[in-house]
């Protein structure tokens, strides 16, 4: 026996000891928030080196070619190394793991987009790392419960770990990683995940800051907030709207238009030269955007300018004004020519910079207009970022406790809370309510729980075994005889070795009953046909489901690699469900 079996039937033989406890959903999650703190600190060392050297041996008038290069070599990995993986894109694919493959996340993930994300965005890639720890930490909870032999409900449970774990190492904001996996990751609240995840979240965050030190992205004094000042929180939430949806129409135009260009180098090569082009012209564009943020919550505006052409045009106030309605308009450009011509991120980070920089904007402006309201601009770039991001991710709770954890900015969960408020109000409003008031759209979180719940049922225990298998060979006779011991109205022929070869139905023996001649001379293999569809052992059971429903049957033939398990019938499986539906707590 290897190793490897021994430590598994190792820790088998202790899940067992510890089903009753409960205790070993709390251990996991404790190893994978650890390996995912492990891999937070492992992508933010790639892209800080990767980053560093490119700057440092590129001269600076060739800076505007470094995001070809990024976008060439990301091609190339992904075409001839991870060729397997390079379709999955954060957390939308993590969900679409847990909901139609049974949360099985393949193992490569856990640092293929370190690599292809660490080298978008150290080349000036204007992306997010964020999909990358997404992915990684749903990689790491999928494989650590497949290595161990878990059910399909602890399988996604660490994935949801993973994905709390990863945020909040990379941001330092355990509450806003909790908040952010149970809100967008897993299906529903159940009292039964608050520990896990919570645990999971803050053992990322402890060893990310052990090794890493204390980070924050943000820091700067606030002042207290006026309630005065709500009209204007409420017009910044309605403008935030408006920019989540000028960002999501700007990225599925980018996407419309590289997937027009079928060669991937080609595409690289377009989508390189024009971001290079962009961040010629607005330096700001390089990277994933922090640095600019912060320069403006210190007073640096003018290092935005530097090495820009336009910083040669007079230094008014008006001028300014439109070089930050500019830099604020072309960010979700160049994230959206980033993602969809070869390079690698995700929109998590881009939300929340295209909303620092709107809010900075709104702050001028009504600044400008009214200099005696005595405003302070750190406070509106942090309601921005929260407006934008609520929108974007369709998380508004995750953007409250992600932006007052990332700004120390607790002060402002008033506001905080307003402005998500509003934003996210008008655009479910407009995605929803106003196309249809009598019937609303937007049940996908409905169907999300329904897949789920049927996930969580084994099609290996829903099987009802046969014992009495009809072969080719055998007769009409025995056929029959076969039925008679049976209360299906369907029967399975095999070969010598096991094979489903067809099947026979009730309907099937009717024409041939009447006629006595040719019990003993027809065949089963004359009788059968073969089956409309047939269900595969690991299928999960929302496919099964589905197959029903499809095909219009209510009793399907189960086989492994060929070979005839049993029958699952449609009448046991809803059974099953409406048990699941019951339960106190129905998740993990």
């Amino acid at each position: 026996m290897s190793r490897l079996n021994r430590y598994q039937l190792a820790f088998l033989k202790w899940r067992k000891r510890q089903s009753n406890s409960r205790i070993m959903p709390f251990v996991l999650s404790v190893v994978v928030g650890s390996i995912v703190g492990l891999s937070a600190i492992l992508i933010k060392t790639i892209i800080f080196y990767i980053e560093q050297y490119a700057v440092y041996f590129a001269p600076k008038l060739l800076y505007f070619l470094l995001p070809l290069v990024g976008f060439l070599l990301v091609t190339f990995i992904n075409r001839n190394i991870f060729s397997k993986t390079a379709y999955f894109g954060g957390a939308r694919h993590v969900i679409e793991a847990i909901e139609n493959h049974s949360s099985i996340i393949r193992l490569r993930l856990i640092y293929s987009k370190f690599i292809t994300t660490g080298l978008t965005i150290g080349f000036g890639g204007s992306s997010g790392v964020e999909a990358a720890i997404i992915s990684s930490g749903a990689a790491v909870g999928s494989n650590v419960g497949r290595f161990l032999g878990l059910g399909y409900r602890l399988r996604t449970l660490l994935i949801g770990c993973g994905v709390a774990a990863g945020i909040s190492a990379v941001y330092n904001a355990p509450m806003g990683g909790f908040i952010f996996a149970l809100e967008t990751i897993l299906p529903e609240f159940t009292p039964t995940l608050l520990i896990p995840l919570l645990v999971a979240a803050a053992a990322g965050k402890i060893l990310f800051e052990f090794i890493m030190g204390e980070h924050l992205r943000f820091q700067v004094p606030l002042t207290d907030f006026a309630y005065e000042q709500i009209p204007l929180v409420i017009l910044l939430g309605v403008l935030g709207m408006l920019m989540s949806n000028y960002l999501l129409r700007t990225y599925s135009y980018c996407a419309r238009f590289f997937s027009s260009i079928k060669n991937d180098y080609l595409r690289a090569l377009v989508g390189g030269l024009a971001l290079g082009s962009i961040i010629f012209l607005l330096p700001p564009m390089y990277g994933e955007g922090y640095v600019s943020i912060n320069a403006l919550l210190n007073n640096e505006e003018r290092s935005l300018f530097v090495n820009s052409p336009l910083a040669a045009l007079p230094n008014t106030v008006w001028f300014n004004l439109f070089f930050f309605f500019l830099i604020t308009m072309v960010k979700p450009i160049s994230t959206g020519i980033c993602v969809n011509s070869g390079g690698e991120g995700g929109y998590f980070a881009p939300s929340i910079i295209t909303g620092g920089l709107l809010g900075f904007l709104f702050y001028k402006v009504v600044a400008l207009i009214f200099p005696f309201y005595g405003l302070n601009q750190a406070t509106f770039i942090f309601l921005g970022m929260a407006s934008v991001f609520a929108c974007i991710m369709n998380a508004p709770v995750t953007a409250i406790f992600l932006v007052a954890e990332i700004t120390q900015s607790y002060q402002l969960f008033v506001p905080l809370m307003l402005v998500c408020a509003v934003s996210y109000f008008l655009k479910y409003y407009v995605e929803n309510l106003r196309k249809s008031v009598v019937k609303p759209t937007g049940l996908s979180k409905a169907l999300r729980v329904d897949r789920i719940l049927l996930n969580q049922l084994s099609i290996k225990q829903l099987v009802e075994k046969d014992k009495s298998p009809v072969l080719e060979t055998d007769t009409f006779r025995d056929v029959v005889e076969c039925f008679s011991k049976t209360d299906k109205d369907v029967q399975q022929v095999l070969d010598e070795q096991g094979v489903l070869k067809g099947i026979i139905t009730l309907n099937d023996l009717r024409q041939q009953l009447g006629n006595a001649s040719n019990y003993d001379i027809v065949l089963a293999r004359d009788l059968m046909r073969s089956p409309e569809a047939v269900v595969e052992m690991d299928e999960s059971a929302s496919e099964v489901l589905d197959k029903f429903d499809v095909y219009k049957l209510w009793t399907l033939p189960v086989v492994r690699n060929g070979k005839f398990k049993g029958f699952i019938q449609k009448s046991r499986l809803l059974t099953q469900y409406r048990k699941e539906l019951t339960k106190v707590n129905r998740f993990f």
